[in-house]
């Protein structure tokens, strides 16, 4: 009894956390996604529908994603997408353009969580964030307040899956649905 009521009093903490991370000092030097998509995407009448793994696709500039609503730790998700998919990874974000078409993606298909897992991991003791596919660490989209740097553990980076799609270093060991890059 005494760990449930342990879980619910850390559960509520980390909420409250997410929540104020969440509230934004209005001092974007991006602009809005939502902005962006209105002005600049189109968008498609033909949605992609989750089959029945709950998953679902879609290209962007010649790269595919696809969703997986299976909630797992970060490390679970990474073996997965490098499991079903030849060289998949977790997917590494290099352009707001990229940020904007996996929000809409999320968006347009309705999903339920409000964040993803992506690629981007820091270990231990360091202060640099690294893709796990490898490529260069050259965008980011953090919410005013992250990266926190606990440099006592392992952070993983998470997104939010609605707008405006900040990202969030969270403890890799939290369970999140994910995006693998494939």
């Amino acid at each position: 009894m005494k760990a449930i009521l342990l879980f619910v009093v850390l559960l509520v903490t980390v909420q409250s956390k997410i929540a104020d991370h969440s509230l934004g000092n209005g001092k974007n030097t991006v602009q809005p996604i939502g902005n962006i998509i209105r002005q600049h995407l189109k968008f498609s009448k033909k949605l992609p529908a989750l089959n029945e793994t709950q998953s679902f696709t879609m290209m962007f500039e010649g790269i595919r994603y696809v969703y997986y609503s299976s909630p797992m730790n970060f490390y679970a998700a990474e073996a997965h997408c490098r499991r079903t998919h030849n060289r998949g990874h977790l997917t590494s974000i290099h352009s707001h353009a990229e940020q904007v078409q996996l929000l809409r993606m999320l968006n347009a298909n309705k999903i339920s969580a409000s964040e993803v897992w992506i690629g981007g991991r820091r270990n231990i003791f360091s202060r640099s964030f690294y893709w796990t596919d490898g490529s260069k660490w050259n965008y980011s989209y953090w919410h005013r307040g992250s990266p926190a740097y606990y440099w006592w553990s392992r952070v993983c980076v998470i997104t939010e899956t609605k707008e405006p799609g900040y990202w969030h270093d969270i403890y890799c060991t939290h369970l999140r649905p994910f995006i693998c890059e494939v």
